[in-house]
């Protein structure tokens, strides 16, 4: 039974030697591409993702129009160890080359404190109007919205979760909390 129902979809959309995309999954693509390029503090491709003319809010701070104006708020990023955004929980509405999208994401912000580090955690909310220019989709205007947050210690580089014995075939691995150190 499974067969025939696998045989009837096909788990390719292969046209060309490219995988085809959709609007939806290209909208995704870019939110996902922006947190990415954010960690990686690569402000050309964040910048690649708005429009010339994008407007955005960022926790209630409205930034002055352009896309120059969004990234370069965005580069105060750089004043962290280390970040990751994580997204999840995303609406995505196409209609024809306008899109509107609501995500739900958590940053993660490591910052130095004093002689160790301190995790900053925030519940984000993206609402995000989107354009298609040129088969390209671009946010043109964005609200951030911080819902929540917590501080707590960061420990970086903890290295793993448990020890390995090489001696011990039967207990070979001896779990090692992270804040042991």
């Amino acid at each position: 039974m499974l067969g025939r129902f696998v045989k009837k979809f096909p788990t390719s959309t292969k046209r060309m030697g490219k995988m085809a995309e959709t609007d939806y999954e290209a909208v995704r693509n870019l939110l996902g591409r922006y947190a990415r390029a954010v960690d990686l503090r690569d402000f050309e491709t964040v910048g690649n993702c708005f429009t010339e003319d994008a407007i955005a809010s960022y926790s209630g701070l409205t930034i002055p129009q352009g896309r120059e104006n969004v990234v370069n708020h965005i580069k105060g990023v750089i004043r962290t160890v280390h970040s990751q955004h994580f997204n999840y929980a995303m609406t995505i509405d196409v209609d024809g080359d306008q899109a509107r999208t609501l995500s739900y994401s958590i940053a993660v912000l490591i910052q130095e404190d004093g002689g160790g580090y301190q995790s900053l955690a925030r519940g984000l909310t993206y609402t995000d109007k989107l354009r298609k220019t040129n088969g390209r989709w671009q946010i043109y205007n964005r609200l951030h919205t911080a819902d929540w947050q917590w501080v707590l210690p960061a420990y970086m580089n903890p290295g793993g979760m448990w020890e390995v014995d090489p001696k011990d075939a039967q207990t070979s691995t001896i779990f090692r909390s992270v804040f042991d150190k």
